[in-house]
């Protein structure tokens, strides 16, 4: 990777990078971390074996691949072009965009993940909002409410820290690395959202991006990790049931960003396995509803507030 690299200035940061790039971004924050260096690049292509594919689906209708070239990685989707990923330095070269909202949001998901695992930490498919000076994490597939929650916890005066992708480190204690301040809401959830931030217009899948104010960001410095909550659904109030650490080993596993090999395989497990034996885990049971949302983020500000 060519020196001239070490070269654009800092453009803030996110999940634990300092973003070094000459591009303008729209959802960093404040803070040091490992330089991550950021460039575009015209007609960026590559070939490669093919590792993991992505299809569309309800609420996310891009599709996808991620290959292997060489020593890198390079990530393609429908919406925002090529990735080249170059997890040693780390680097990331960009295709041109349309929208450059959705490039930069695309690029903290599949192409900094794998910068992560580079870096012995995990990517786990998981809202994070800071609470009591802890993070809790949401975690739940696609359409299971972890953005529409998050967005309730935000505006009931909580940081957010990820919306979709959360960085968690495996040391003592573990940490959530703050993520784009964005949150991507369906067009019918956004007059019920009241937070300070830019409204951008409606994107292909259906959603409206909210890339929060400046002053409600925070710094980048990653914030100790209290619960990883699973969202179910239920009937009834909302409950916390605690998850043995087996099961929680299992469920946490199946949202982790992984390549399909053997070592990262391997490496998931063990980091995973470390992660659930020292952080708590509960099952959120709670009706699927608006009119639960107040009883469910009492609930989680409780259980911040405890020892645990």
């Amino acid at each position: 990777m060519s020196r001239r690299l070490a070269e654009p200035s800092n453009r803030g940061a996110c999940l634990g990078y300092e973003i070094r790039s000459s591009i303008p971004f729209q959802t960093l924050r404040t803070g040091p971390g490992t330089p991550l260096y950021v460039e575009e690049r015209p007609d960026l292509a590559a070939d490669g074996d093919t590792l993991l594919s992505w299809q569309p689906r309800p609420g996310n209708p891009f599709h996808g691949r991620l290959v292997k070239t060489g020593s890198m990685y390079a990530f393609w989707t429908s919406d925002t072009g090529w990735y080249l990923i170059d997890p040693k330095v780390p680097s990331i070269t960009m295709s041109p965009a349309d929208n450059p909202l959705r490039r930069e949001v695309r690029m903290f998901g599949v192409p900094t993940s794998i910068c992560t695992l580079e870096r012995g930490d995990v990517s786990i498919h998981a809202s994070a909002v800071e609470v009591a000076g802890r993070a809790v994490l949401l975690a739940g597939p696609s359409r299971y409410g972890k953005t529409t929650l998050a967005s309730a916890l935000a505006q009931a005066g909580h940081r957010l820290l990820a919306e979709d992708s959360s960085r968690c480190s495996t040391g003592e204690p573990p940490m959530v690395m703050p993520g784009p301040a964005v949150l991507r809401l369906r067009e019918d959830v956004v007059p019920f959202v009241d937070l300070p931030a830019t409204r951008v217009g409606l994107d292909s899948d259906g959603r409206v991006a909210l890339v929060l104010d400046e002053h409600e960001r925070g710094d980048g410095s990653g914030v100790p990790l209290r619960a990883i909550l699973f969202l179910r659904s239920g009937s009834g109030p909302p409950t916390l049931e605690p998850v043995r650490t087996p099961d929680a080993l299992r469920d946490i596993l199946a949202l982790t960003f992984q390549l399909p090999d053997h070592a990262s395989r391997a490496s998931a497990f063990s980091r995973v396995a470390d992660l659930s034996a020292r952080v708590d885990t509960f099952d959120l049971r709670r009706r699927m509803e608006s009119s639960a949302t107040g009883e469910v983020v009492r609930l989680i500000q409780d259980l911040a507030a405890s020892d645990g």
